[in-house]
């Protein structure tokens, strides 16, 4: 899909629950609105599939739905405008389902717009003013640039902890193929679970240190490609610039 630019100016709301954006203004196809995750870690869009078909979406095709824990297959459907606020991208693609582990912790989030979506645009992730800002940005003096590439269409970015996806859809750092000492309980995601320990960290780009601590480990994920997760609740702000494959954290 081509990228879109949006226009100058153009913000939305967001309300951060346990680190993650969420926001209150997706319309589908003109229907709405809905609440839906920001997830700047899932390829794809996700809808409730008792939603899809409230508004007439129907299953136009079955596919393989991955992440670290496991892989299940999910109906999905095509060619669906979204609208959110001042931006709006069509032909997008929507699985129907893997919504359940995240309606656990947020009940009243309908869907998930993922990279189908969200690679479209140069945005602004703000989350002390909480807000999302489409178009061309700049932070603050001090902010840390770095380049990014795409691992399963998600931006990876170097780190200290090797290339790491930038995630807004999880709350604490994850490392992939590591054994932690004890195995101390399960991790859920949108295709299963696994059990998972914790082993200590560091996390540095750009020669910034931003964060040290316990990270999640997982020892045999099922996504390969990449070293693990990042949060972008690590950061007070990202700009992501899709046109230019840079980042910029603060």
């Amino acid at each position: 899909m081509p990228l879109t630019a949006g226009p100058a100016g153009a913000a939305v709301k967001l309300r951060i629950l346990d680190g993650r954006p969420i926001v209150s203004g997706v319309y589908l196809n003109r229907h709405g609105p809905y609440q839906f995750l920001l997830d700047t870690g899932t390829t794809l869009n996700h809808l409730d599939p008792w939603l899809a078909k409230s508004i007439g979406l129907k299953p136009t095709f079955r596919t393989p739905l991955l992440s670290a824990t496991g892989v299940i297959s999910v109906n999905g459907a095509e060619g669906i405008e979204v609208t959110l606020g001042p931006v709006r991208a069509d032909g997008q693609t929507f699985l129907l389902g893997g919504l359940d582990t995240i309606q656990r912790s947020l009940q009243d989030v309908q869907g998930v717009l993922g990279q189908a979506f969200l690679s479209r645009f140069d945005y602004l992730l703000d989350l002390r003013s909480r807000r999302i800002e489409f178009g061309t940005r700049e932070l603050a003096a001090g902010a840390t640039r770095a380049s990014f590439e795409s691992i399963a269409g998600r931006p990876a970015v170097s780190t200290s902890l090797g290339s790491m996806v930038l995630d807004s859809g999880t709350v604490s750092v994850t490392l992939f193929g590591i054994r932690a000492p004890i195995i101390t309980h399960e991790m859920f995601t949108m295709t299963g679970r696994a059990r998972v320990g914790k082993v200590s960290g560091e996390l540095v780009i750009g020669g910034r240190r931003f964060w040290h601590g316990e990270a999640v480990a997982i020892p045999r994920p099922a996504e390969t490609g990449a070293a693990g997760l990042m949060p972008v609740s690590l950061f007070k702000a990202v700009y992501v610039s899709n046109s230019e494959s840079y980042v910029l954290l603060d």
